[in-house]
C-alpha cells in the first residue's frame, strides 16, 4: 500500500466516522420526538479492487472503508401487530366510554332514580286505596305519574344526545382518516421518487407509520407495505390508499358516511372491523336502538297497566275508568318520549272497584293497582332488566379495555425496543465512532510525520 492510499484510506474512516457520529446526534436529538425510528450508519469494507481477494490485488483503490446507507431499526412485524392491537384498544376504549355515558343516564341504585319513582307510584295507589274519598291521595298519584312520564322523557331525549354525539364523533373520525389518507397518498408519491433516485427516505417512512398508526386506530385500516416503502391500506376490505409500485398508480379513495349509519370506501359500504369509527357505529346501530326499544318497552307496560287498571274500576263519581297516561304529540303509540299524564281531575281516578252513585267510597280497584309494580312483565321487571343489562355491557366493556390496553402497551414496549432509541446504546456507539474517528486522525498525523520526514529531512 503507498503512502498516498494510507492516507486515502485514513480520510475515508474519518468521513464515515463523522457520518456516523452525526447519525447518533440525530437519534440522541429526536429521542422524544414521536414516531421517530432510530437509525444506523451502514459500512462496508472496500477492497483495493472489487470482487478481488486483497492479496492477489494489484494496484486499484484505496480500500478501506465506506458508507453503504443508513438502516432504519424497525421491526416490519411489529409495527404491523402494533397498528392491530391500536386499532383495537380504539375500539375498546371508545365502546367503553360510550356505554359508561349511557349507563350515567340511568343512575340505580338511586332514592330519586325511576325504580324508586315506579315503587312511590305503586305506593300512592295504595294510599288512594286506604282514603277513597279523599281528593289529596288522589292528587298526589297523579303528581307522581306525571314524574314517573317526566323521567321516562328525560331518559330518551338523554339516548337522543348520546346518538348526537356519536354521530358527531363517527363524523369526525371519517373526516380525520380522509385526511389521513390524502397526506399518505402524498407521502407515498415522495416515497417512491426518493426510492427511485436513492435519496435517504427514512423521514418519509417515519411520517408513512405514523400516517398508518392513525387510520389504524380510526377506522381499522389494514396496511400492506410495498418493497418500494410506499404503503396501500384497506378499509373493510376496500382499497383506501393504494401506493404507487412496480407500474401501479398512486391513489386515495374517501370514506364517506351516511345517516343510516353506513361507512363506504370509494362509494362501496363496508364493514368497519377495528378502530374508533367501528365503535360508534356499533353504537349507533345496534346499541341505541336496543336501548331505546328497551325503554320504549317500559313507557308502554306502564300506559298500559295503569289504563288498563283504569278501565276496570270507578271514579269517584260511579263512571267506568278513563285513561290516566297518554301521549304528548297525540299518537296512538306511547314510547318513553311521548309518554305523558293525560288527567286533570283527581276525582277520575278508578279507585273503586264497583260501581255507586252520589260518592263512590269503595277502594278495591286501587289496591289491585297498587300490587301492578310486582307483575310479570311490568314495567318495573322490565325497567330493571334494562338496567342490569346496561350494567353488564358497561362492565364487561370496562374488562375488555383493561385487557386489550395492557396487551398494546406490551406491543408498545416491544417496538419502543425494536426502534425507539436508547441513550445508553446510542453513548456507546458514540464513543466507538469517536475512538474510530481518533484512531483514522492519529493514520493521518503519523502519514504526516513520515512524508515531513522524507520531504525535509533526508536526502543530498
Amino acid at each position: 500500500m503507498s503512502t498516498f492510499s494510507g492516507i486515502q484510506q485514513a480520510a475515508n474512516s474519518l468521513a464515515a466516522s463523522q457520518y456516523g457520529l452525526q447519525i447518533v446526534s440525530q437519534n440522541i436529538s429526536n429521542a422524544s420526538t414521536p414516531g421517530y425510528t432510530r437509525q444506523a450508519v451502514d459500512l462496508a469494507s472496500v477492497d483495493p479492487v472489487g470482487g478481488v481477494p486483497r492479496r492477489y490485488a494489484v494496484g486499484g483503490g484505496p480500500g478501506g472503508v465506506t458508507v453503504t446507507g443508513t438502516s432504519r431499526l424497525n421491526d416490519s412485524v411489529i409495527d404491523a401487530r402494533a397498528r392491530t392491537e391500536h386499532s383495537h384498544s380504539a375500539q375498546a376504549d371508545t365502546t367503553a366510554a360510550q356505554l359508561s355515558q349511557i349507563e350515567d343516564i340511568f343512575p340505580e341504585p338511586s332514592d330519586t332514580g325511576l325504580s324508586e319513582q315506579l315503587s312511590t307510584f305503586w305506593s300512592d295507589w295504595a294510599k288512594v286505596a286506604n282514603d277513597p274519598g279523599s281528593t289529596a291521595p288522589r292528587t298526589v298519584l297523579l303528581q307522581d305519574g306525571a314524574t314517573v312520564a317526566s323521567t321516562l322523557n328525560s331518559m330518551s331525549t338523554s339516548l337522543s344526545d348520546v346518538a348526537a354525539s356519536t354521530t358527531q364523533s363517527l363524523g369526525n373520525d371519517v373526516d380525520a382518516a380522509n385526511t389521513a389518507a390524502t397526506q399518505l397518498n402524498s407521502v407515498n408519491s415522495q416515497i417512491a421518487i426518493g426510492t427511485a433516485t436513492g435519496a435517504n427516505v427514512n423521514s418519509l417512512l417515519d411520517q408513512r407509520d405514523q400516517l398508518l398508526d392513525q387510520l389504524s386506530s380510526l377506522v381499522g385500516g389494514v396496511a400492506t407495505i410495498n418493497p418500494n416503502g410506499t404503503a396501500s391500506v384497506q378499509v373493510g376490505g376496500q382499497d383506501l390508499v393504494i401506493g404507487a409500485y412496480n407500474g401501479t398508480p398512486a391513489s386515495v379513495n374517501s370514506i364517506t358516511v351516511d345517516s343510516t349509519p353506513t361507512v363506504s370506501v370509494g362509494g362501496t359500504g363496508v364493514t368497519l372491523t377495528g378502530g374508533s369509527a367501528a365503535a360508534s357505529v356499533t353504537t349507533l346501530t345496534t346499541t341505541l336502538p336496543q336501548m331505546q326499544s328497551q325503554l320504549d318497552a317500559v313507557a308502554s307496560a306502564l300506559a298500559s297497566a295503569v289504563n288498563g287498571a283504569q278501565a276496570n274500576g270507578y271514579d269517584l263519581s260511579g263512571n267506568a275508568g278513563t285513561a290516566i297516561f297518554g301521549t304528548s304529540d297525540g299518537s296512538g303509540t306511547v314510547t318513553a318520549a311521548n309518554i305523558a299524564v293525560t288527567m286533570t281531575d283527581p276525582s277520575l281516578v278508578a279507585a273503586a272497584a264497583t260501581s255507586s252513585s252520589g260518592g263512590n267510597l269503595d277502594g278495591g280497584n286501587a289496591l289491585v293497582a297498587s300490587n301492578l309494580g310486582s307483575a310479570a312483565g311490568s314495567a318495573d321487571k322490565l325497567y330493571g332488566g334494562l338496567v342490569g343489562q346496561i350494567g353488564s355491557a358497561s362492565k364487561l366493556a370496562q374488562q375488555q379495555q383493561s385487557t386489550q390496553d395492557a396487551v398494546t402497551a406490551s406491543v408498545d414496549t416491544l417496538r419502543q425496543s425494536a426502534s425507539g432509541v436508547n441513550l445508553d446504546e446510542e453513548l456507546t456507539n458514540m464513543l466507538t465512532l469517536q475512538r474510530a474517528y481518533q484512531a483514522s486522525s492519529r493514520v493521518l498525523t503519523t502519514m504526516d510525520s513520515l512524508l515531513d520526514t522524507l520531504i525535509n529531512h533526508t536526502g543530498a
